[in-house]
């Protein structure tokens, strides 16, 4: 069996018509983050998708028309390891960072049918930072 033939779902907003893809804006309140604690949230509930049913699909068409879906994500960070900050004056960039570990829970609606982790899953490696760079650097 190759990679991907057995993907059966494929959630995302689409492709918009500046080529991003696979990114969507999060309700106001979705996000919080105290970095000096080493903690973070990100919550979205009911976010519009499109069931696109495998990858190929979501990007090249072809395959069965996508049908409306939606997806609900609760993602924690907390219980700090360690800290540090990389500097790159020459590329104007700095990013401070807090590694963590992360606990997720979710679920997804698509044609009737409803997806669900069966707890918070842990993964024991997860980082949560504050960037600058020379792009977006306030006055």
């Amino acid at each position: 069996m190759s990679v991907g033939t057995d993907q059966i779902h494929d959630f995302n907003p689409g492709i918009n018509a500046s080529g991003l893809f696979w990114t969507q804006a999060v309700p106001m309140g979705g996000v919080a983050v105290d970095l000096d604690a080493g903690s973070a949230s990100l919550v979205a509930t009911g976010l519009a998708q499109r069931d696109f049913f495998n990858i190929g699909n979501a990007l090249f068409g072809g395959g069965p028309t996508p049908v409306p879906a939606s997806v609900s994500f609760d993602v924690r960070w907390s219980g700090r390891s360690s800290a540090g900050r990389v500097d790159d004056a020459t590329n104007d960039f700095t990013f401070t960072f807090v590694e963590d570990t992360a606990t997720m829970t979710w679920s997804a609606t698509s044609g009737g049918a409803t997806y669900m982790s069966t707890g918070p899953s842990t993964n024991v490696f997860a980082v949560i930072g504050k960037e600058r760079n020379g792009s977006f650097r306030p006055d």
